[in-house]
This record gives C-alpha cells, sequence and structure tokens, in this order.
C-alpha cells in the first residue's frame, strides 16, 4: 500500500511538471588544478600562497563559489601514514582556514568557464605544530548550486603536499625524475597513421607531447631520464615529410617544421640524459610469453625495429621493458630480463612484500639471473584534483623528505624519490609557472639520472611479482600473433631478393612490432586489421614478380629447351633464382643462375631439358631466393618428345634421294634417245 502510495506521488509531481533539480540530476564537476605554490619547502614563519583555476564541466552555473586553504595541524612522517590516509580522505584533508582575507571568492561560474584564485594564507593562521614531516595542503571549492544550496561540504578539492625539515639531513636523498615519450597512435591497415592529425597538434605549440618536452629541457642535465618509445620518433619524423598522412590530412608546412623540431628537440634531450628506450610500440610481453613457438622470430623484428629507430636517430638507450600493470606477472619479468642489466619496470601493486624501505630500484631473483625493478609508486597517487607541474614538484621534494625521516630512524633503508611522469600527462602551456627546479633547491635532495642510480648498489627483492589487482584485460591472441609472423615470413623472402632491402626490412619490422603492441588488448578487432593489412600489403609486393613460361612445349629429339619470363613489377632491383622441377623424378634438368632484374623490367631465360626415353612430362617453374626458398605462383607446363620427327626426317632424305635418283635416270634416257634419232 505504502508503495502504492509513493508512485501515485511521483505521478502526481510529474502531471504537474515537478522536474528533478538540475543539481541533483547531475553530479557536480568542477576541476581544480594547481599552479602555483608558495614555499616549496615550508619553514616556521612562513606564509602560503596557493594559485589556481577552477573549471565548470557542468551545464548549470555555480553561484558565490570560493576556494579555501586546508591543512592539517600534525605533518606525515612516513609513507605508510600517507598510504593509510589516502583510504579515507577526511583524516588528511586538513582544517579549512576561513579567517577573513584567508580565502578568494571567485564569484558565479558558468558552464564550461575556468576562473582563477589565489589564496595568501599567514603562516600564523595555519595552526600547525611546527613538526618536521609532510603536509597535506590544498584548496575546497564551496559554491551554491542551481536550487539556492549551499552545504559546507567541499563541492571540489585538490591536494598536494609540502615538506618542512628543521634540520637539514647529512645524507641526501637520490631524487630523480623519468620522462615518458610514448607512441599514442597506430598503423591503420593501409599504413596511414590513424591518429596523424591529434599527433601533429600534440607535437605542435601548445600540445601535449611539445609542453612535455619543453618542461622536461628546462631541468638541469642528469636531474632525470628520458624514457623513448622509438615508434614516436619514427611516426613523427615521417609525418614531417609528409609521409603515411593518410588522404584525409593536409599538413601544412608549418606543421611539418613544428614535426622536424620536435623529433630534433627529443633526440638531442635524450643524448644529453642517458636515455632509456622501450621496444618498439611496447610490445605486449605476456602474449608472446604464452605463444612461445612464435616469440622468437617476432622479438628478431622488434629488436630490428627498435635498434633501426636508434640508428636512425643517432641515440643510444640503455633498454628497458614496461609490461602493463595488469599483466606484469613473475613469467613476462622473466621473459623480459635481457642481458640481465634491462629494467622492468612495474608498479608497486605488481610487488607483493614490497616497501619503500627497499628503495625504488630492486634486484628480482629469477633461474636466469636477477633483474632490475624500477616501481612506480606515486606518493600522491589517487589524491584529489589535477596533475600539475606544482603537484609534480612537491611530489618530488615531499617524497624525498619522508625518506630523509625514513633513514633516520632506519639507517638501512634504501628509501629514495623516483617520480614517473604519467604516461598521458599534459603540463600545458604555462608549465614554467610551476617552477620545476625548485624541487632540485631543496637541502637534502640529490638530482640523478636513472642510469647512475643503477650502478650503486640496490637491495634485494625477495618478494613474489604479481599482476594488478582486478587484472580485467587479456593478452593480444593467437590470430594477431600469427598475422604479424606472416608478415614477417614474407618481408624474410622479400629482403633476401631486393637488391637493396634495407628500408622495406626496417618499415616491415617496425609494422610487426605495432601488431603485437599491448595496445590492442582494448581494441581486439582493429588490431587484428591493422596486423593482417600490414601482411596483405609485403603479400602484394611479393605478388609483382611473377614467372611465366609456355602452355606445353614439344621437343623434336630427346632434349631441347623453352623460354620463361620472370617479370619484376615492384620499385626496386631483384635477384632472384628459378627452380624447375618435373612430376617424372628421372628427368635431368640443369639447374637456372639467379638473374638480376630492374624495377620495372622483364627477363626471358633459356631453360635446356632432356626427357630421353621418358616421352612426356609436367613441369613446374618456381621462383627461387638466392637460398632456394620458392615463392609466388608457379608456372605449370607440359613437355614432350617426339620421336615421329626423327623417322620423319628419314623418310623426307630417303625420298628426296628417290626422287634425285628418278631425275637422274630420265635425263639419261632422254639423252639415248636423242642420239638414236640423230
Amino acid at each position: 500500500m505504502a508503495l502504492s502510495f509513493t508512485l501515485l506521488l511521483c505521478a502526481l509531481a510529474l502531471a504537474l511538471g515537478v522536474r528533478p533539480s538540475a543539481a541533483a540530476a547531475e553530479k557536480p564537476q568542477l576541476s581544480v588544478h594547481l599552479t602555483a605554490l608558495s614555499p616549496t619547502v615550508l619553514k616556521k614563519g612562513a606564509d602560503i600562497t596557493m594559485r589556481g583555476t577552477v573549471t565548470n564541466q557542468n551545464t548549470y552555473v555555480w553561484d558565490n563559489v570560493q576556494a579555501y586553504l586546508v591543512i592539517p595541524r600534525s605533518p606525515f612522517t612516513s609513507r605508510a601514514q600517507v598510504d593509510d590516509a589516502k583510504t579515507n580522505s577526511d583524516s588528511y584533508t586538513g582544517e579549512r582556514i576561513v579567517e577573513v582575507d584567508s580565502f578568494d571568492s571567485i564569484g558565479d561560474l558558468s558552464p564550461g568557464a575556468s576562473r582563477e584564485f589565489i589564496v595568501k594564507v599567514p603562516y600564523e593562521q595555519l595552526r600547525i605544530t611546527g613538526a618536521d614531516g609532510v603536509y597535506p595542503v590544498g584548496i575546497q571549492i564551496l559554491a551554491t548550486d542551481p536550487d539556492g544550496i549551499r552545504s559546507n561540504d567541499a563541492v571540489s578539492r585538490a591536494t598536494t603536499f609540502i615538506p618542512m625539515l628543521t634540520d637539514p639531513p647529512e645524507q641526501q636523498i637520490p631524487t630523480s625524475i623519468a620522462w615518458p615519450f610514448l607512441m599514442p597512435t597506430y598503423r591503420n591497415a593501409d599504413g596511414s597513421y590513424a591518429g596523424a592529425r591529434e599527433l601533429l597538434v600534440d607535437v605542435g605549440p601548445g600540445g601535449r607531447l611539445r609542453n612535455l618536452l619543453g618542461l622536461a629541457r628546462s631541468t638541469p642535465a642528469d636531474t632525470g631520464t628520458v624514457i623513448i618509445d622509438p615508434g614516436l620518433l619514427v611516426a613523427v619524423d615521417e609525418l614531417s615529410r609528409g609521409k603515411r598522412v593518410g588522404k584525409a590530412v593536409d599538413v601544412t608546412e608549418a606543421e611539418k617544421a613544428a614535426a622536424e623540431s620536435f623529433v630534433s628537440e627529443l633526440a638531442a634531450l635524450a643524448r644529453r640524459d642517458r636515455c632509456w628506450v622501450v621496444e618498439f610500440d611496447r610490445p605486449d610481453l605476456l602474449a608472446l610469453t604464452e605463444n612461445s613457438d612464435l616469440a622468437a622470430p617476432l622479438g628478431d623484428a622488434i629488436d630490428k625495429a627498435t635498434g633501426d629507430a636508434l640508428d636512425e636517430f643517432s641515440i643510444s638507450c640503455r633498454a628497458v621493458s614496461w609490461p602493463r600493470a595488469d599483466t606484469a606477472a613473475k613469467k613476462v619479468v622473466e621473459g623480459a630480463r635481457g642481458p640481465g642489466d634491462q629494467p622492468v619496470i612495474v608498479t608497486g601493486s605488481n610487488l607483493a612484500g614490497w616497501d619503500r624501505r627497499d628503495g625504488s630500484l630492486v634486484k628480482y631473483g629469477t633461474g636466469a639471473g636477477p633483474v632490475p625493478l624500477l616501481v612506480d609508486d606515486a606518493l600522491d597517487e589517487s589524491v584529489p584534483g589535477e596533475d600539475s607541474v606544482v603537484t609534480l614538484r612537491q611530489r618530488i621534494v615531499s617524497e624525498s623528505a619522508l625518506a630523509v625521516l625514513q633513514r633516520a630512524i632506519d639507517p638501512e633503508s634504501n628509501a629514495d624519490a623516483i617520480a614517473i611522469v604519467g604516461a598521458d600527462w599534459n603540463p600545458g602551456p604555462s608549465w614554467e609557472a610551476g617552477r620545476l627546479n625548485d624541487a632540485f633547491s631543496a637541502p637534502w635532495v640529490n638530482a640523478a639520472g636513472l642510469d647512475s642510480l643503477l650502478t650503486r648498489p640496490i637491495g634485494e627483492f625477495d618478494g613474489t611479482v604479481r599482476a594488478a589487482k582486478n587484472a580485467r584485460s587479456e593478452p593480444v591472441n593467437r590470430a594477431q600473433l600469427l598475422a604479424a609472423t606472416q608478415l614477417r615470413n614474407t618481408v624474410s623472402i622479400l629482403s633476401s631478393i631486393l637488391i637493396d632491402a634495407a628500408a622495406i626490412e626496417t618499415a616491415a619490422a617496425q609494422d610487426v612490432a605495432q601488431a603485437v603492441s599491448q595496445r590492442w588488448r582494448s581494441n581486439r578487432s582493429t588490431g587484428l586489421k591493422s596486423a593482417q593489412g600490414a601482411a596483405k600489403r609485403a603479400d602484394r609486393q611479393l605478388d609483382k614478380i611473377t614467372i611465366e613460361g609456355p602452355p606445353r612445349v614439344t621437343l623434336s629429339s630427346e632434349s631441347g629447351s623453352f623460354p620463361l619470363t620472370i617479370s619484376n613489377g615492384t620499385d626496386h632491383e631483384v635477384n632472384v633464382g628459378v627452380r624447375v622441377d618435373s612430376s617424372n623424378p628421372a628427368l635431368i634438368i640443369p639447374g637456372v643462375k639467379p638473374v638480376t632484374i630492374a624495377a620495372g623490367e622483364r627477363h626471358t631465360l633459356t631453360v635446356n631439358v632432356d626427357v630421353g626415353d621418358h616421352g612426356s612430362a609436367s613441369l613446374t617453374a618456381s621462383l627461387v631466393t638466392p637460398d632456394d626458398r620458392a615463392f609466388g605462383v608457379p608456372a605449370v607446363f607440359n613437355v614432350r618428345s617426339s620421336t615421329i620427327g626423327a623417322v620423319l626426317w628419314v623418310g623426307l632424305a630417303l625420298a628426296g634421294l628417290l626422287i634425285v635418283v628418278a631425275i637422274a635416270r630420265r635425263f639419261r634416257g632422254s639423252r639415248r634417245s636423242t642420239v638414236h634419232d640423230e
């Protein structure tokens, strides 16, 4: 009865035109982006100034928007406290500073609009204990929704950290930044780049990758390491020359110049900072591990694609593997070991039994030897707010401050501060305002590149390597690996017959690497089409080299010859041979040496054959590589020997002789008759 009454009220409300409020129907979406924070390191008596922007992503107006600074009275003194607090945001949100002139009234915020805020709070109003540690500090946004409701709970917030250490330590903390430049797109089935337009924007003025490169280049040498996917360099370089752009994309001269500049500057940064390189387009290591029969040839192609790209741009980098967090299992790490000094990037959730005291770089023992692991474990992971240059700066300096405190009570600790920047992060065009380099001016920070950290003694990790929790992604399937293998096999034949095969070999190796990329886990059908399309493109090149023979061959004797014509429809000079097989194994067919044929040309050669007493046979003429691998569609025809021909010639000779004799006899008879008459 109660349920029926409720339904009746709802029906009446709808009939009278009553609708749910906009605020109730749409989740509040005010995003906060921190652009400046001073000081970087908190000192007693120092005021705090925080600057940023608030953006209204709702479809309605927020009224009377205000920004407040929040900070707790006591700091965190260990990483464990931070991790525990992040499970309950209220425990580290802090206290809102509400004194007059300590908050900023932004005003009304229309849909899609952004407004800047500046909050300045004197040290005395912070009311903190002043103890050593790391204080979470942030902004809370209060506003009035369209229904006139103004809750005391924040509708949005952003949080970062600020350290306070009154006495600088004697030992400095190894601190470094890893800058990933990864391939964001792929090649279509026709070979063009699917995201050509987006990539050109990314590397152009104000683009995401251009902003990231500018920020990385602004840091001093040996403060970080560039992690490069060579597929990115190849793609941007090709776009700068108008290659693989697709029919629907027009590249301007300005875009070409911007892309060329990006490649040049990224390569220069890689040389400066002793880069690390992931394998071309980050192959799916789990898929290769589970398909061990295909792993070796595909791995060779991936290595070639990676090595050729580094050679092209004159870069020498340390190889590193970076599997997805949801598949970084023990067998993947063991399979990615390489020569023994090839690091594997994992997340903290991949390592059961790992602790910050072990350090971000640890050694993991396998049956083939130890593997260096670089652990990505961000201090500010999953805290409210957008990532910015300010939050990166504060993450580095705060993580290193916590390492100082841990080493003070645990001299055996290897705690450090290594920040791996998000692969899709955009620092924005105003990244200079974030003053990233201030992080390296803290007295306890020892800036170092990742290579130099690997040369130092690192701790042992004796726990378990596992896939991240809630892993849902399956590896790239075998059908796609088989398509990549078909491509690799076709190109192996092409490379053996082309006089100048280097360019085709490199491009095909890149296609193979992209075909087994882990990107396809979330888009399997497109991945399979891309791999099959690359294989078909290679097959079409091979199909342009053909052989033709006569429909049939009739020999006038037991031995003779016949012509075979080879056509080269490719744009490259080729060196091919011919192998002629017979249905009769006793048939004698001499070998045919390989011939060189120019691009677009035809060549006819003569093959000798001796059928002996066998009369006839079916012949198959196949194109072969110099190492005797057959390819293409063979020419099949019959050859036969006619013994009637020999008898016919004898008969003709006898007939001719008889005619001569008859003529001679008649001539003599006619002469005798003439003499008699006379």
